[in-house]
């Protein structure tokens, strides 16, 4: 096991990555940057620096094994978010949501009834 994989998790390769392509677009948006700048010349340098960004905390989220280092608000809004489209769905599909279960008819029931 390496040092780097000890310290930041199973997820330090995507870091390490995603450190080195927001460094590059930093660089490109420096060597670009000139008297004449207009938005379109950063625009592709900054957006390789904010996916560089995204990959880091994408890892330094998910990627560490260590409960005190990672941080859980994405894992939890996506869990909520996930929780709350399978409950519209069960209530647009007549599942009813919240409302109190019905209740199941046995077959002896259903034949008493006859």
């Amino acid at each position: 096991m390496s040092e780097l994989e000890e310290k930041l998790g199973a997820g330090y390769q995507q870091i390490v990555i995603g450190l080195v392509i927001f460094v590059a677009g930093a660089l490109w948006g420096g060597l670009s940057a000139g008297e004449g700048m207009t938005a379109e010349n950063v625009y592709w340098p900054a957006v390789v620096m904010l996916s560089g960004a995204m990959m880091t905390l994408l890892g330094t989220t998910f990627g560490t094994d260590h409960e005190d280092d990672r941080s859980n608000d994405l894992n939890d809004a996506m869990s909520e978010l996930t929780t709350m489209l399978t409950d519209l769905q069960d209530k647009v599909m007549g599942g009813g949501g919240d409302a109190a279960p019905v209740e199941e008819v046995s077959s002896d029931d259903a034949e008493e009834d006859e």
